[in-house]
C-alpha cells in the first residue's frame, strides 16, 4: 500500500515476544491512520472492563499516511490506550519527528499488551524489534533516558518516547515524552510504567513511497505557499500558541484561580510578547514543517536560572500561570521543564495545584498537611517542589498525584463542587461559559474534558460568527469539527495546519500519497465513524449521558468580571444542547449510537 509501511509491530511484555503482522487494506482505508487506526486496533484487542494499569491493558502506538512524507506541517503520531486517569477511551497525539522515524524503521504501528517481569526498553531499527533490559534506566529522567539510549544504540539521530519517575510510579497523570513534546493527557506514562516498559527506540533508514511522487511534490509545494500567505500561520510561527493568553483573557474566558474568574490580571506578564522578549532563544519545528510554532527557551537569571525547555505552550502557560494566580513566567517555565523530566502532563498537573490552593484559601487543607507549604494562589515558589511531590508520590504530592478528580475525593468536604474535570479529565485553558459550544465540546469529548476535539474558539470567539453566549447552532458545529479532527489526527496532520488544510485538501493528500479516491465527503464520512468507533469503546466501559456534563461550578457560577460577567452556561442550555448534539449524531438521547448508525458507518464490517 502507498502510504504505508505495510506492517504492524505486536509486543507481548509478558512472553517477552516480538512479531510483525500485515496492515490490513480495509482498516487503513476505513481508519486511514493514527488515531483512528489506533481506536480500530484498541477495539479488536482490548476486552470491556479491563483495569488501565493491568497486563490486560493495551497500548497502541500508530502514525498516519502522510507522516514521513513531504508534506509540511503532517509530522502527528497517536498513542491510544484505556486511560487510568479516566477509566474509558483514551487518545493522544504529539508532534516532532517519533512518528516519521517509525514509518522510516518499517512499521505503521505498534500494539503493546502484557508487562514485563523487570524493566525493558523497546528498540526498534530498520524492520527489526527486541525487546531490551531497562534496569539500568529505570529511575532516570526523560532526558537522561533520551541521551543514554542513543549512547547505547550508538545514533544520535534515534527517536525515544520515555517515561520519567511519574510514569515508574504509576502516577494517573503521567505522560510519554517524545522529541520535547508530549503524549501528555490520560496518564498514558502510567500505562507504560505498569508494563514496566521505560521507552521506545527507533531508528530507519527507510523512506515513505507514494502513489503520485509528481503529485505530492506539487501539493506540498501549494500548502507551503498558502501557509505563508496566511496570516494565522504566521502568528504561529512569530509567537507559537502563547499567542492566545491576552486575546483569551481579553475575550473573558482565560480560567483563573481554578475557574473562579475568566480574566487574569497578570496576563500581560506571561504573554507571547514577554516571553520573547524574556525567554526565547530560537524557533523549533516538528519533522518537514515550514510553521517552526515551537519556541526554545532559556532563563538566564533569577531564582530559576538555569531553565531549559521548549515552551511553555498556551496551555503550561494557563496551566501555572493564571490558573495558579501566578504572574512570573520564569516559574512558569521552570514547572514546565520539571514535569517534562519527570513525566507529567503540565494541563492537569496545573489544573490539580490551582485546586490544591483554592482548598488551602479555603481552609479545607491545613499547612503542616501540605508538608509545610503555603499553597496560596500566587505562590510561584512552592510550584518546582510539590511537583517533584507529586511526581515521586511523596508527602502531601500523593494527594494530588492522581489528578483533581482523586484528589478532590481525598480531601473531601465539598471539595468536589470545584474540583474542575469531565470523566476525570481536567478541562484546558478556555473557560466554557464563554464560549458555550466548548461546554458541549468538552461535556462529549471522546476523551473527556478537551479542546483539541473541537476547537470552536475560532468560530465562537475570534471569528464570532455564532452567538458564543447561546446554544443555538452548537450541536452541529461539534459534530462537525469532532469529524474534523478525527480525520486530521487519523492522517497525521497538524492542528495549527488545519487553518488550510481542511477537508478538500485532506482528500488531495489522501489521493497523492496512497492513491485512493477520497472527497472531501468521504473525508468526513471516515471522520464520523473513527468518532462513534471511540464513543463505543467508551459505551462499552460504561459512558453515558450522565457523563456528558460539566463541573457544577461552570453551570452555576457566574463570573463577577470581565465580558462574561454575570452569564450562566446553566444546566437547562446545556441538556438543550445534549438533545440536539446526540440527533446531530443520529445516536439515542442516553448518547448511544445505534446498530443502524454503525451499519451506515460500516463499523461492525470493518472490525471483525
Amino acid at each position: 500500500m502507498f502510504g504505508y509501511a505495510g506492517k504492524v509491530l505486536y509486543v507481548d511484555l509478558t512472553d517477552e515476544k516480538v512479531y510483525d503482522r500485515p496492515l490490513q487494506e480495509q482498516l487503513a482505508r476505513g481508519f486511514l491512520g493514527g488515531r483512528g487506526l489506533g481506536a480500530a486496533f484498541l477495539s479488536q484487542e482490548l476486552n470491556p472492563g479491563v483495569d488501565p494499569l493491568s497486563p490486560e491493558n493495551v497500548l497502541i502506538i500508530s502514525a498516519g499516511p502522510a507522516v514521513g512524507t513531504s508534506l509540511p506541517a503532517c509530522p502527528r503520531w497517536s498513542a491510544v490506550t484505556k486511560s487510568p486517569l479516566t477509566k474509558i477511551y483514551c487518545c493522544s497525539s504529539a508532534g516532532g519527528f517519533f512518528g516519521a522515524e517509525l514509518k522510516f524503521a518499517g512499521y505503521d504501528a505498534v500494539v503493546i499488551r502484557g508487562a514485563a517481569k523487570k524493566p525493558k526498553f523497546l528498540q526498534i531499527v530498520d524492520g527489526e524489534a527486541e525487546l531490551v533490559g531497562a534496569e539500568e534506566l529505570w529511575g532516570k529522567t526523560t532526558i537522561e533516558t533520551e541521551n543514554a539510549l542513543r549512547k547505547i544504540i550508538r545514533d544520535n539521530r534515534v527517536r525515544v518516547a520515555s517515561i520519567g519517575p511519574a510514569g515508574e510510579r504509576l502516577v494517573k497523570i503521567a505522560n510519554i515524552q517524545a522529541d520535547s513534546r508530549s503524549i501528555g493527557r490520560g496518564g498514558m506514562g502510567a500505562v507504560m510504567g505498569s508494563k514496566l516498559l521505560k521507552a521506545i527506540a527507533v531508528r530507519g533508514h527507510g523512506r515513505v513511497s507514494v502513489a503520485d511522487e509528481e503529485g505530492l511534490r506539487s501539493l506540498a509545494q501549494s500548502l507551503i505557499n498558502s501557509m505563508r500567505e496566511s496570516e494565522a500561520i504566521q502568528n504561529f510561527t512569530r509567537w507559537g500558541t502563547p499567542q492566545f493568553i491576552e486575546s483569551i483573557n481579553e475575550a473573558g474566558l482565560l480560567p483563573t484561580r481554578n475557574f473562579q474568574e475568566g480574566m487574569f490580571e497578570g496576563a500581560a506578564s506571561i504573554s507571547a510578547k514577554k516571553m520573547r522578549e524574556e525567554m526565547v532563544k530560537r524557533d523549533t519545528a516538528c519533522y518537514a514543517c515550514p510553521i517552526a510554532c515551537g519556541k526554545m527557551s532559556v532563563v538566564l537569571e533569577g531564582p530559576f536560572a538555569g531553565t531549559v525547555v521548549e515552551g511553555p505552550e498556551y496551555e503550561t502557560l494557563w496551566s501555572f500561570g493564571a490558573n495558579c494566580g501566578i504572574d512570573r513566567i520564569d516559574a512558569i517555565a521552570a514547572a514546565n521543564m520539571v514535569c517534562d523530566m519527570y513525566g507529567m502532563d503540565t494541563i492537569s498537573a496545573g489544573n490539580t495545584v490551582g485546586f490544591a490552593m483554592e482548598c488551602f484559601e479555603r481552609g479545607l487543607i491545613k499547612r503542616e498537611e501540605a508538608d509545610g507549604m503555603e499553597l496560596r494562589f500566587g505562590n510561584y515558589e512552592v510550584l518546582p517542589e510539590l511537583l517533584r511531590k507529586m511526581a515521586f508520590r511523596e508527602g502531601f504530592g500523593s494527594w494530588l498525584c492522581d489528578g483533581v478528580r482523586e484528589a478532590s475525593k481525598k480531601i473531601g468536604r465539598g471539595s468536589e463542587k470545584f474540583a474542575i474535570h469531565v470523566k476525570g479529565l481536567e478541562l484546558p485553558a478556555y473557560d466554557p461559559r464563554g464560549a458555550w459550544g466548548m461546554g458541549l465540546a468538552y461535556a462529549t469529548s471522546c476523551r473527556g474534558a478537551c479542546h483539541l476535539k473541537a476547537w470552536t474558539i475560532g468560530v465562537e470567539v475570534f471569528q464570532a460568527k455564532y452567538d458564543r453566549f447561546s446554544a443555538e447552532g452548537k450541536a452541529k458545529l461539534v459534530c462537525d469539527l469532532q469529524n474534523m479532527r478525527a480525520a486530521v489526527d487519523s492522517i497525521g496532520v497538524c492542528v495549527i495546519a488545519s487553518r488550510v488544510i481542511g477537508t478538500e485538501e485532506m482528500a488531495q493528500i489522501m489521493g497523492v500519497v496512497t492513491g485512493w479516491n477520497f472527497s472531501k465527503s468521504s473525508i468526513e464520512k471516515t471522520g464520523e465513524r473513527i468518532y462513534n468507533l471511540e464513543r463505543m469503546l467508551a459505551v462499552r466501559d460504561g459512558i453515558s449521558r450522565r457523563d456528558d456534563d460539566l463541573p457544577p461550578r461552570l453551570l452555576t457560577e457566574a463570573m463577577s468580571r470581565g465580558p462574561c460577567r454575570g452569564i450562566l452556561l446553566g444546566r437547562k442550555n446545556l441538556e438543550r444542547m445534549l438533545d440536539e448534539y446526540y440527533e446531530a449524531r443520529g445516536w439515542g438521547q442516553e448518547g448511544v449510537p445505534g446498530e443502524g448508525k454503525l451499519e451506515e458507518l460500516g463499523i461492525k464490517k470493518l472490525i471483525k
